[in-house]
């Protein structure tokens, strides 16, 4: 039930994330489990505010998101917006 605590992936961000990351494909609503993987990506932007441009688009911080998952979150519908040509609309 408890996810097992390690060091984080990114020290910027923390365990916290891993933890949000790790949790995606137990929430069984695809529209929350979508929010809450904008979520996860938008506390990536803010550790890491020099991958976001000015329009507050990350394809670094949707790559890294994909890198730190340990499954495949397009498998739960959580797609990188930047290879599906939809917008980032992560905050």
């Amino acid at each position: 039930m408890f996810i097992e605590q390690k060091k984080p992936k990114d020290f910027d961000c923390g365990s916290n994330l891993d933890r949000m990351i790790a949790s995606l494909p137990r929430i069984k609503d695809e529209e929350e489990r979508i929010e809450y993987a904008k979520r996860a990506v938008g506390l990536i932007k803010q550790s890491h505010p020099n991958w976001v441009d000015e329009n507050g688009n990350s394809k670094e911080a949707w790559k890294h998101f994909f890198a730190l998952a340990e499954y495949d979150p397009s498998e739960y519908g959580i797609y990188n917006p930047f290879e599906s040509n939809e917008a980032d609309e992560a905050k």
